[in-house]
């Protein structure tokens, strides 16, 4: 299983995830590509933080079909358009990854792929 690492002489996480994470075992790496609000019809959530659970679950996603889960993913690295929006991106991080902790990077960016995206997300997982 993982390790995780909040090293005592560094600041607290500013976040629920670790500072550091160590990979104990692995067979199989996988990365995730960028993953954005969109549901499986092509349809898009107006509303941010409904958008950024769906980028999350899409995550997940693409984890399972590789049979992994979010206990499996050590790094994500996210892309947000407005510092407003984090409160709903940590929410809906919570709803989908629990307690789970991953070492994580959060990005404000002038923009996305497309304009009607809020938010995106890759990660990196093992198994």
């Amino acid at each position: 299983m993982n390790r995780y690492f909040n090293p005592p002489d560094l600041a607290p996480p500013f976040g629920n995830y670790s500072q550091g994470v160590e990979i104990t075992e692995a067979e199989k790496i996988v990365y995730v590509a960028g993953q954005v609000g969109v549901a499986s019809d092509g349809t898009v959530p107006r509303d941010f933080e409904q958008q950024a659970e769906q980028a999350f679950c899409n995550v997940r996603g693409v984890l399972r079909a590789a049979d992994l889960d979010v206990e499996n993913i050590v790094s994500t690295r996210t892309y947000l358009l407005s510092r407003d929006d984090i409160p709903g991106f940590r929410a809906a991080r919570d709803r989908v990854f629990g307690e789970v902790k991953p070492a994580g990077t959060l990005l404000i960016v002038a923009g996305l792929a497309a304009p009607e995206w809020r938010i995106e997300i890759d990660a990196f997982a093992y198994g």
